[in-house]
């Protein structure tokens, strides 16, 4: 046996292999149906979607949108993004990123005609969309 190279005194060490192998595919096998479940619900951010939701909102508010209308827009996506991320998330990252995205839009000088009628298309487009 000299020069035949190291010999393995272990007598189940291709049955480790084995099971390291099963155990890695077991996992890989439990981990996709949550892959796949994340694939479904797109990931929502509170802070980019505040800073969006804000835009279109004080875009909408400065092409002279009825406030009635804004504050309808502003409770059904509140609701959304407290079902989809928490209480915590909503108040400190969303709400605070929309309203400094409104205020912001709403400081800035009057948009014109076209960026209303854009900002408008956009304010019903969020009116519209599915909770």
């Amino acid at each position: 046996m000299a020069g035949s190279g190291p010999v393995s005194t272990l007598p189940d060490e291709g049955v480790c292999i084995v099971t390291k192998l099963s155990a890695w595919g077991l996992l890989a096998l439990l981990s996709w149906p949550g892959a796949a479940a994340a694939q479904e619900r797109p990931l929502t951010i509170p802070q980019a979607e505040g800073e969006r939701h804000g835009k279109v909102l004080g875009r909408a508010l400065a092409c002279g949108v009825d406030r009635v209308r804004i504050d309808g827009v502003l409770r059904t996506q509140r609701a959304r993004m407290l079902a989809a991320v928490g209480r915590a998330l909503t108040e400190e990252r969303y709400i605070l990123a929309l309203d400094d995205a409104m205020r912001l839009e709403t400081s800035l000088p009057a948009p014109s005609p076209a960026a209303c009628e854009r900002g408008v298309a956009a304010f019903e487009r969020l009116e519209t969309a599915q909770p």
